[in-house]
C-alpha cells in the first residue's frame, strides 16, 4: 500500500496547488486543508456535497479519516481509497451538465466559468462544434467517441475511433470498412434527447504519427463553424486552465462507483469537464512514443477524440486520446500538428496559421506512403479492398480485369462487357461458421427504470437482500435497474441472487409497430447464422460478473441461462423500446448457468422453460410481475472453469424459484415454485443429488429455504399455495397438487 499511499499525497498535492508536479510549499497537511478549505463552508461543505452525490456520513468521515492516514504516511484500506476518490477527485474536477447550448457551473473551484463573461462566451461558442460520431451501421457500438469542427467540412477525431469504421493510413486509399459507415450529432445534450446529425462523407487522414484522423462532412450548418487551433506550447501552458469538451462513455476499467458519483449516473451525452494543464509527457501510441500533451480533467473513454479548449483566448489546444486512471490525461497539442506540412495542407483552422514542413515523425508519413503503394500494386488475384460504396466514385478498371476476396466462400466478379458474378465455397475452407454477436442493446445507461412496483396498479415490491454486503452495489443501492427489470448481483457467486421484472404479453406492447419484425434475430440485429454473445454490465465491477468465456471454455457443460426470459420483458410502446428491453437481457448479470435439459423447454421433459412457457400464457392477456433466482447453499457442487483471468472454481446451484404476482380483481395473488436441476451429467467435484424435481413451495416455505431473499408482507399475504387459486394454475403447468407438508424442501 504504500505505492498507493504516495499516489494519494502526489493526488492531494496536486489538487491542491498550482503546481502539479511537486509538493506544495507547506507540506501535504497544507494541500489537504486547501483541498477542503476551498469549498465554501470547509469540511461541513464537504459533508453537503458528499450527501448531494448520494455518499453516507460514513463515507464522508471514511475519507477524512484516510486523508489524515495519508498525511501520518499509514496505509489505507480499499474503503478508504474509494472514500479519497469519491469525495475529493469529484469535488476537484467535476462533470458539468450542457442544456441547449449553454451551461452553469455551481462548483466554487470552477464557477468562474460560468460568471467570467470571456471565458463563458468561448466555451459557449466552442460548444455547436462539437460532436458525437455516430456509428448507425455497427452491430455492437452506437457511437465512437468524439469529434469536432476544424476547418470547412472538416472535423477531427482520433485515428483509434476512425480506424471503428475505415482502414487505411495516411491520406491515399483511406476506405470506409465493409457494411460501416459514420455521422457526427452536434447535439446530444440529453439521454433521449432529438439529435443534429451530420454524414461523414470521406475520411481525409488517418495520421501515421499521432492519434489523429479527419473526415470530411458536407452541408454544415453555420453554427458548427471551424474552430480555431492554438499553436502554444504544451511547456507554455502548464498550469491554465482548460475546458474538455465531449462525450463520456462509461468506461469498464475504472472504479464504477466514483464515475457514477462523478457523472450523476449520466453518460453518451456532451458534458463540460474543467482541468489544468499538467506538464507533458511520454506515451505510447499506435507503436510510436508521442510527447503528448497533459491535463488533469475527469474524462472517460467516450471522451476519445473531445477538445480541450483554452477559454482565455477561445482555442483548442489539444485533441483528447488517453488517459490513465487517477494519474493524467493526454493529447495531441495543435502546436505539433501545425509543424506538420500535410496537416496545414488540409485545410486546418490554426490561428495564426501553422508553419507546415517536415516534422521529426516524417519516417511514419514515409512508411505510411510505402504501404499505400505497396497496397496499390497488389496484382488481380490477391486481397485487395473494395471502394468504399459511401463516399467514393469506383476506380475506373479495363474491361475483363478481377477481383477476388477469399473469406469463407470466394466471390470472384469480373468487371467488363458483360458482367460476371460467381460464387464457389473452396474446398480448404470447410462449412461457414457461425460469429458470436452481441445483440443490439442501448449504451446509455442513464435511461434504465428498472423494475415497476406499481406495474399491477396495486404495489408489489420487490424481494428483499436480507445481507446487502452480498451483493453489487449500484448507486448506494442494492438492486442494478435494466428496462422493465430489476436484479440483485450476488458478488461471491456471480450470478443473480434474484431477478424482479414485469411482464406484459397483450400483442400491441409485443408488436407495437405492425411493419416491424419482433424475431429474437432481428430485436438482436443479428444475422441468419450468428449467434448471441452476451457482455458484462460496465456499471459494475468486473470481477463480480460472470463473462461469456466461462461458458464458451465450460465443455458444453452449461447453457447460458437467462434469469429474466427475454420474452417477459421485450415489451414497449414502439419498436426501439422492445429491442432495448430485449438487448438488456443478454447482459452477464440476468445468467446464470443451468444444463441444459433444464433451460430448453423443447429437450421433452418438465423443465424451467416448460415452466416459463406456462408462466407466458397466462399473461396473454394480463400483465403479471416475476421475481425468480437460485437457491444459494453452502453444499453447492463446485465447478472448475475459467473466466477471462484464468482459472474459476464456481458452486452452482442446483435449485431455482419463481414467484409469479398477478392482480385478481383489488387483490393480488401469488404463486411460488421451486426447480431442481440435474447436475449428475456434468463433470463437478462432488456428488449431487438425484435428477431434478419440480415442486409447489409456499412464500414462507421459500423463505425458510432461501435466507438471503425475503418478500414483501404483500406478496406473502397474497401467496395461494393451498387454495383453489393455486391448485388450478399447478394443474395447467403440470404439477401435482400439493399441501404444505408434501412440499419437499
Amino acid at each position: 500500500m504504500v505505492a498507493s499511499n504516495t499516489k494519494y499525497r502526489q493526488l492531494l498535492a496536486q489538487l491542491g496547488s498550482n503546481k502539479p508536479t511537486e509538493m506544495v510549499a507547506g507540506g501535504l497537511e497544507s494541500a489537504v486543508d486547501r483541498t477542503l478549505d476551498a469549498m465554501p463552508s470547509g469540511r461541513e461543505q464537504a459533508t453537503d456535497i458528499g450527501r448531494r452525490k448520494s455518499l453516507s456520513d460514513e463515507q464522508i468521515e471514511t475519507a477524512s479519516r484516510a486523508i489524515d492516514k495519508v498525511v501520518a504516511g499509514n496505509d489505507l484500506s480499499p474503503e478508504e481509497i474509494f472514500s479519497i476518490e469519491a469525495i475529493i477527485i469529484p469535488d476537484k474536477r467535476p462533470a458539468i451538465d450542457i442544456l441547449n447550448g449553454d451551461f452553469v457551473v455551481e462548483h466554487p473551484l470552477w464557477v468562474h466559468f460560468s460568471t467570467d463573461p470571456v471565458l463563458h462566451q468561448a466555451i459557449c461558442d466552442a460548444l455547436p462544434s462539437v460532436g458525437r460520431i455516430e456509428l448507425p451501421d455497427h452491430p455492437s457500438l452506437p457511437y465512437g467517441g468524439t469529434g469536432f469542427v476544424v476547418g470547412p467540412n472538416l472535423l477531427m477525431t482520433n485515428r483509434h475511433v476512425a480506424e471503428i469504421f475505415a482502414s487505411g493510413l495516411g491520406t491515399n486509399g483511406l476506405i470506409f470498412k465493409a457494411g460501416l459507415s459514420a455521422g457526427i450529432d452536434f447535439l446530444r445534450e440529453q439521454p433521449d434527447g432529438a439529435g443534429i446529425v451530420v454524414t461523414v462523407a470521406k475520411v481525409v487522414m488517418i495520421h501515421p504519427y499521432w492519434d489523429m484522423a479527419l473526415l470530411q462532412v458536407e452541408n454544415l450548418r453555420s453554427e458548427h463553424r471551424p474552430l480555431k487551433l492554438s499553436l502554444r506550447s504544451p511547456e507554455e501552458l502548464v498550469d491554465s486552465e482548460v475546458a474538455v469538451i465531449g462525450y463520456p462513455a462509461f468506461d469498464p476499467r475504472n472504479d464504477a462507483a466514483v464515475q457514477n458519483s462523478v457523472f450523476h449516473g449520466v453518460y453518451n451525452v456532451k458534458r463540460l469537464q474543467p482541468g489544468k494543464i499538467t506538464p507533458r509527457s511520454l506515451i505510447n501510441s499506435f507503436n510510436n512514443r508521442v510527447n503528448a500533451l497533459c491535463h488533469d480533467a475527469s474524462t472517460l473513454g467516450g471522451n476519445s477524440g473531445s477538445l480541450v479548449l483554452d477559454p482565455r483566448d477561445g482555442k483548442v489546444v489539444a485533441l483528447h486520446f488517453a488517459g490513465v486512471y487517477l494519474d493524467r490525461n493526454y493529447g495531441v497539442p495543435t502546436g505539433e500538428l501545425a509543424r506538420d506540412g500535410r496537416v496545414v495542407d488540409a485545410g486546418l483552422n490554426f490561428e495564426p496559421p501553422g508553419a507546415g514542413g517536415q516534422p521529426s515523425w516524417q519516417e511514419a508519413w514515409r512508411n505510411a506512403d510505402a504501404r499505400q503503394e505497396r497496397s496499390a500494386d497488389v496484382p488481380d488475384g490477391q486481397n485487395v479492398k473494395p471502394d468504399n460504396p459511401s463516399t467514393n466514385v469506383p476506380s475506373p478498371r479495363s474491361a475483363g480485369s478481377i477481383a477476388r476476396l477469399v473469406v469463407p466462400v470466394e466471390i470472384t466478379v469480373r468487371i467488363g462487357d458483360n458482367l460476371d458474378v460467381t460464387v464457389s465455397r473452396p474446398a480448404d475452407h470447410g462449412a461457414i461458421t457461425e460469429a458470436m454477436v452481441e445483440p443490439f442493446h442501448d449504451p446509455d445507461y442513464s435511461n434504465r427504470r428498472g423494475y415497476d412496483k406499481g406495474f399491477l396498479g396495486i404495489e408489489a415490491s420487490e424481494p428483499i437482500v436480507n445481507e446487502p454486503e452480498t451483493v453489487a452495489s449500484y448507486l448506494g443501492k442494492p438492486t442494478i435497474p435494466y428496462h422493465h427489470f430489476s436484479l440483485a448481483l450476488h458478488k461471491e457467486r456471480r450470478i443473480p441472487l434474484f431477478t424482479a421484472s414485469n411482464l406484459d404479453g397483450r400483442l400491441v406492447v409485443k408488436s407495437p409497430e405492425p411493419n416491424e419484425k419482433y424475431d429474437r434475430k432481428t430485436l438482436g440485429g443479428l444475422g441468419a447464422t450468428d449467434m448471441e454473445r452476451w457482455f458484462l454490465d460496465p456499471r459494475i465491477e468486473r470481477s463480480y460478473q460472470l463473462p461469456e468465456r466461462f461458458f464458451t471454455k465450460d465443455k458444453g457443460a452449461f447453457d447460458k441461462g437467462h434469469v429474466v426470459r427475454r420474452e417477459d420483458v421485450a415489451w414497449g410502446s414502439s419498436f426501439d423500446e422492445v429491442r432495448r428491453a430485449n438487448g438488456d437481457t443478454f447482459h452477464v448479470t440476468n445468467c446464470s448457468p443451468q444444463v441444459k435439459g433444464f433451460n430448453q423447454s423443447a429437450q421433452g421433459v418438465d423443465n424451467w422453460g416448460d415452466l416459463e412457457n406456462m408462466v407466458m400464457k397466462q399473461a396473454n392477456s394480463e400483465k403479471l410481475c416475476v421475481f425468480a433466482g437460485p437457491i444459494l447453499r453452502g453444499d453447492d457442487p463446485t465447478f472448475v472453469g475459467v473466466d477471462d483471468d484464468g482459472p474459476v472454481r464456481l458452486r452452482i446451484p442446483r435449485q431455482f424459484w419463481k414467484i409469479v404476482v398477478a392482480r385478481s380483481g383489488p387483490d393480488l395473488q401469488s404463486f411460488g415454485f421451486k426447480l431442481e436441476q440435474d447436475l449428475s451429467q456434468t463433470t463437478l467435484e462432488f456428488a449431487v443429488d438425484p435428477p431434478w424435481q419440480k415442486h409447489a413451495i409456499s412464500i414462507a416455505g421459500l423463505e425458510e429455504l432461501n435466507p438471503l431473499v425475503a418478500f414483501a408482507e404483500s406478496i406473502r399475504s397474497a401467496d395461494q399455495f393451498g387454495k383453489a387459486s393455486g391448485e388450478a394454475l399447478r394443474r395447467e403447468a403440470g404439477l401435482p397438487i400439493a399441501s404444505k407438508k408434501e412440499v419437499k424442501f
